[in-house]
């Protein structure tokens, strides 16, 4: 397959090329959808069971996205998933507040440590 078929767009019913990573939209239409990862190709696609519902490029080719139009009887998101993870955010938000104000605080000692004189602790 050579590069220029990658970046068409599989067909009709598919929404137009987006720029920016495309996993978030596409998680909150198809939410049940595997995710594949391409390295060599740079892509990530998406499939509904044996349906692809979602193309992803990534890497030298730039971040763009296209997913299937759902159709008039999709099911939403399950409040449960929905629930989930919202939390999983909040967790991973969490963790990275939590590492900030470790680097800070480890920063405000270490440049306490060097202001200090020697005189002002003794052995």
């Amino acid at each position: 397959m050579k590069d220029h078929e990658l970046i068409e767009r599989p067909g009709r019913g598919w929404t137009p090329w987006k720029d920016g990573p495309g996993e978030f939209e596409i998680d909150r239409v198809w939410w049940m959808a595997i995710r594949l990862h391409h390295p060599k190709l740079n892509t990530t696609t998406y499939w509904d069971g044996s349906t692809l519902v979602g193309l992803e490029h990534w890497g030298y080719r730039g971040e763009k996205w296209t997913m299937k139009k759902p159709p008039a009887n999709h099911p939403p998101l399950p409040e449960v998933y929905k629930r989930e993870r919202e939390r999983e955010q909040q967790e991973a938000l969490d963790r990275v507040r939590i590492a900030a104000q470790a680097r800070m605080l480890a920063q405000i000692q270490a440049s306490g440590k060097r202001q200090s004189t020697p005189d002002e602790f003794p052995v």
